[in-house]
């Protein structure tokens, strides 16, 4: 991985945090998170005109655009169903661990991808490192709970494998047309489909009340939120995909300082020795 690719990554992962620690001071975070996605719509159409008159848009990319739409939805709906029963410090760790593990079992499998022994390990490093994040001791029986109970934890691996399946396709399109439209044009279907979920809920939402009550939040987020993904997709155009997800990852640790420096959270000795991992999971990729 080269240094800029992986300076471009860690710009992505900040972005990601930023846009996360925003979304927690939304008390409709769901309702929050479609609204972000169509302010992503709009404030970067200029964009995406431009990028459309000047770079190839290939008929072959657009079933990669349908799948990546189509993960991406189911992504959300797993993701909503995971948090129905499952509290958030225990399934986000499992989530975010779930989605490296399958990339690289999906590339190795379906789309013959290869990566270097150090590429390996650096990737099983930085899984575990967010498998610990939220854990209270060093103790593997507090890990191995997380993964008994599969009637709670069943949604919780379905949104880190569609995840993953999301990074996959992305990249597969990010190889034939700029990385940035492709995914501004996904955007458009995750928009599209998020606010057809949220039309089938019983909670009706209204987006302009929101917009109202959260005028900087909102613009944040569909700055921050857009430019977080697209980045990555961005990079998949000249690095594994393995890798790429894997990097990505780091946004943990930014959250985490987030939350210390702006959030005043407290932080326990074994979540420093998980960002430690993390940290040194993406320094092996990148000597790799």
């Amino acid at each position: 991985m080269s240094t800029t690719i992986l300076l471009v990554l860690l710009f992505a992962a900040l972005c990601h945090a930023v846009w996360n620690a925003v979304s927690k001071q939304i008390e409709e975070r769901d309702s929050f998170f479609t609204l972000i996605l169509g302010v992503s719509v709009i404030l970067y159409l200029p964009l995406a005109v431009y990028l459309f008159s000047t770079s190839p848009f290939p008929p072959a990319a657009v079933k990669w655009l349908l799948l990546s739409t189509c993960s991406e939805v189911l992504y959300f709906v797993a993701l909503a169903k995971a948090y129905q029963t499952n509290n958030l410090s225990h399934a986000y760790p499992v989530l975010r661990g779930t989605a490296p593990i399958v990339t690289t079992i999906l590339g190795f499998l379906f789309f013959g991808a290869t990566i270097a022994w150090t590429g390996v390990i650096g990737i099983a490093v930085i899984v575990m490192g967010v498998l610990m994040m939220n854990q209270k001791s060093f103790s593997p029986k507090e890990l191995g709970s997380l993964l008994t109970d599969w009637s709670r934890m069943k949604w919780v691996f379905l949104a880190g494998a569609f995840s993953a399946c999301s990074s996959m396709i992305d990249g597969m399109g990010a190889a034939m047309m700029s990385g940035l439209l492709f995914k501004y044009v996904v955007f458009i279907g995750m928009f599209a489909g998020k606010w057809m979920i949220d039309k089938r809920t019983e909670t009706k939402t209204d987006y302009l009340s929101l917009v109202k009550r959260y005028p900087v939040q909102t613009a944040a987020g569909g700055l921050f939120v857009f430019i977080s993904n697209s980045l990555a997709v961005y990079a998949m155009q000249t690095t594994p995909v393995t890798y790429v997800a894997s990097v990505r990852e780091i946004s943990i640790v930014f959250a985490t300082l987030i939350g210390v420096i702006w959030l005043k959270e407290q932080v326990s000795i074994v979540k420093w020795v998980s960002i430690t991992m993390i940290l040194s999971g993406v320094l092996i990729i990148k000597l790799s």
